[in-house]
C-alpha cells in the first residue's frame, strides 16, 4: 500500500447504475450493481469505478458502479481536494487502505467531505496484482 497523498482532482464523467447498501453488504452489492451495469452498457468505457456517497437516513451508502467515460455519461466523480492512496492486492483485503486514509486525515487535521470512490485498475488473474486507487473528498 502506498502512502496517503493530497491532490486536486477534476470531476471525471462516468456511466453508472445506482443502488444502496448497508456497510457490511458492500462487497455483495458491488457485484450485483456491476452485473446490472454491464448487462445494459453497450458503450466504450475506461476503468471500473465505485462511488460512495454519505450514509443515507436508513444507514446505507448510496453507491454508483460503472466506468469512467471520456464525455457524457450520467454522473461524475467529485472535483476538489482529495486524500488518496494506491492499494495493490485482493479486493477483499482493501479495508486497511481505507482505514489508513481515515487515520491519516485525522492525524493531519483534515476533515472528510463525504464522498469517496474506488477506481479499479485493469483486471489481473493474480489477485496480488490488482490495483485500486482510493479517493476521499476533503472538506474545504
Amino acid at each position: 500500500m502506498g502512502p496517503v497523498e493530497i491532490r486536486e482532482v477534476p470531476a471525471l464523467p462516468t456511466a453508472t447504475v445506482r443502488g444502496h447498501s448497508a456497510p457490511a453488504d458492500i462487497p455483495k452489492t458491488l457485484g450485483v450493481l456491476f452485473d446490472q451495469f454491464y448487462a445494459g452498457f453497450k458503450g466504450k468505457g475506461g476503468l471500473n469505478i465505485a462511488l460512495y456517497s454519505r450514509l443515507n437516513a436508513a444507514g446505507e451508502f448510496d453507491i454508483e458502479c460503472g466506468v469512467q467515460v471520456e464525455s457524457g455519461g450520467n454522473s461524475s466523480t467529485p472535483a476538489g481536494r482529495v486524500a488518496t492512496i494506491v492499494y495493490v492486492g485482493p479486493y477483499e483485503r482493501m479495508k486497511p487502505a481505507h482505514e489508513e486514509i481515515h487515520r491519516w486525515v485525522r492525524e493531519h487535521g483534515h476533515k472528510l467531505a463525504g464522498p469517496s470512490w474506488e477506481v479499479y485498475g485493469h483486471w489481473n488473474e493474480d489477485p496480488a496484482k490488482l490495483r485500486t486507487d482510493i479517493f476521499y473528498l476533503l472538506a474545504e
